[in-house]
């Protein structure tokens, strides 16, 4: 199964600070085991002077996203794409895990850290902030770039 949203428009920041447009869609699609969330970002080559996305937009972007339409999905079930042209990179999406460790109620015990294990599947929309690792973009799998293509 596959369900593919219609495209919508959202607003970023450049990085002068000016607003700047991005479309999107989210795309639902089975998976061997379970159902996965892509969210598709979709940049024209010709879009605003080849300018790029700067990291902290795409973290702004996808955070926006889920935030309106994934919150409470689980992070190991969304996927973040990004296309440009016939270009289809996938950036893993991570988090940072002291935002998310628990905090004792007794802080007069001293500050001693204490190790917490957090498997992806416990991190869900909206639990933390979000953001992409722009070095470990991978172009997309020849499966999920040519489902995206498809209109």
């Amino acid at each position: 199964m596959v369900y593919k949203g219609p495209y919508a428009d959202i607003i970023y920041p450049s990085s002068t600070r000016e607003p700047r447009v991005a479309r999107y869609r989210l795309v639902l699609s089975t998976h061997t085991t379970g159902v996965r969330a892509i969210v598709h970002l979709l940049r024209s080559a010709t879009d605003q002077s080849q300018e790029q996305i700067p990291d902290t937009a795409l973290d702004v972007l996808l955070n926006r996203i889920i935030g309106m339409q994934l919150i409470g999905i689980r992070l190991d079930c969304i996927r973040f794409v990004v296309q440009k042209g016939n270009d289809f990179i996938a950036y893993p999406i991570r988090f940072n895990a002291l935002d998310i460790a628990p905090r004792s109620a007794d802080r007069s015990r001293g500050t001693k850290d204490h190790p917490v294990h957090i498997r992806s599947q416990d991190v869900f929309g909206g639990s933390v902030p979000f953001y992409i690792d722009r070095d470990e973009g991978k172009p997309a799998a020849a499966k999920i770039a040519k489902m995206l293509r498809q209109e």
